[in-house]
């Protein structure tokens, strides 16, 4: 049986390999291909840059039984309009070759893969991953306040009638974008390690905190307006400004070149440290060696690396975007870019209160271990 799975996000192209961050090839076997035996991979794609040639944080996408097929009418929102014809015929040829129809949502490539299905009549299934609001209303162009109302609108009506839906969240994607159809909650992030040792040794680490030296990380693109890191900048440069020594490790790939502006401009050289692009193993050490993880996004849907930060016991902090406030202690929520409230938070956090985040995290991270979540997602899938 052949699945397509069609999304709306970037992979670079190299000749005939292609290279994503989420869409990587180990994902689509560790996900799919126990149910499919091929998968055709429908989205956007770009050529590497010869002359940056850098695909830091990027993998391998297609592979075995795993194949890419870009739309390549489509580019960007406009082309939805000025390219619709030629749009909505390479997305049939592929809907018309495969049996069943995988779509990511929020997409607009997914849309046109929705409106292919039911006209093929081809079962297809929704998987909402994020909210489209958020995401353009923070989006770094102009156009994306324009476009926050018109794609919301837009992905309730395709969710609503969509026969499937897969939600990451427990409530806050079901709430904003309700569906008729069968539906379920099961998130993209899978754990195994939860070992008692960490929670312990943990703890153990706490004892010696003191709340006028904190160590705090972040574990995202540095590239993405929308993961928020320049507000942690702010709150950083008030609490200098009282006395406490804040140092801040961000992982992740991608252009820091807007960041380092804000690094530059508030004198933080020596309080804010990039690491780029790092190998699982060495993000959990990491996690290990910070006091407090914080998730600043403006949007998300079910962050995976807040919650493997949750699963070493670390104590965190995030913004009230998608799904955090699902995960973290109510008192450790700050509105999105609310600078004030985030140096409230670290200003009067000590001891006692991170070593019952410890424990509150460690034991909410066991909701996504891997084998009760292969259960529900084979569940869905099965029945698909």
């Amino acid at each position: 049986m052949k699945a397509a799975f069609f999304f709306d996000t970037v992979l670079l192209e190299d000749n005939d390999k292609y290279y994503g961050m989420t869409l990587t090839y180990d994902f689509f076997c560790n996900r799919y291909l126990k149910y499919f035996k091929e998968i055709v991979v429908s989205t956007r794609a770009k050529g590497i840059d010869t002359e940056k040639g850098n695909i830091d944080g990027y993998r391998i996408t297609n592979g075995k039984s795993v194949e890419v097929k870009p739309i390549r009418n489509y580019n960007d929102i406009p082309d939805a309009l000025k390219n619709r014809k030629k749009i909505m015929q390479e997305v049939k040829d592929i809907v018309d070759s495969s049996d069943k129809i995988i779509v990511r949502m929020p997409s607009v490539i997914g849309m046109f893969a929705c409106d292919a299905a039911r006209k093929s009549n081809k079962p297809y299934l929704v998987e909402m991953v994020a909210c489209p609001w958020d995401g353009y209303i923070n989006h770094a162009r102009f156009g994306g306040k324009i476009l926050a109302p018109i794609m919301s609108l837009l992905t309730k009506t395709y969710v609503k009638s969509a026969p499937n839906v897969l939600y990451v969240t427990s409530t806050f994607l079901q709430s904003r974008y309700p569906s008729n159809g069968n539906q379920i909650s099961c998130s993209d992030v899978e754990l195994n390690d939860f070992e008692d040792k960490i929670l312990k040794d943990r703890i153990k680490g706490l004892e010696n905190f003191d709340n006028t030296s904190i160590k705090l990380g972040t574990i995202a693109s540095v590239q993405l307006k929308y993961k928020g890191q320049e507000y942690v900048f702010y709150a950083i440069s008030e609490l200098k400004k009282k006395g406490k020594k804040i140092d801040y490790y961000l992982a992740g790939g991608g252009d820091n070149s807007r960041l380092m502006k804000f690094v530059e401009e508030l004198n933080l050289e020596d309080e804010i440290h990039f690491l780029g692009s790092l190998p699982h193993e060495e993000v959990f050490n990491l996690v290990d060696k910070i006091d407090i993880y914080i998730q600043p996004s403006l949007q998300e849907g079910l962050p995976r690396a807040l919650v493997e930060a949750m699963s070493r016991a670390c104590p965190a902090i995030g913004s009230n975007a998608g799904g955090i406030p699902e995960l973290l202690d109510e008192n450790m929520i700050f509105k999105k870019k609310n600078v004030k409230q985030i140096v409230s938070i670290l200003e009067n956090i000590d001891k006692e209160t991170l070593i019952e985040l410890s424990k509150h995290n460690f034991n909410k991270a066991k909701e996504f271990e891997k084998v009760s979540l292969e259960r529900k997602r084979e569940k869905i899938y099965k029945e698909f």
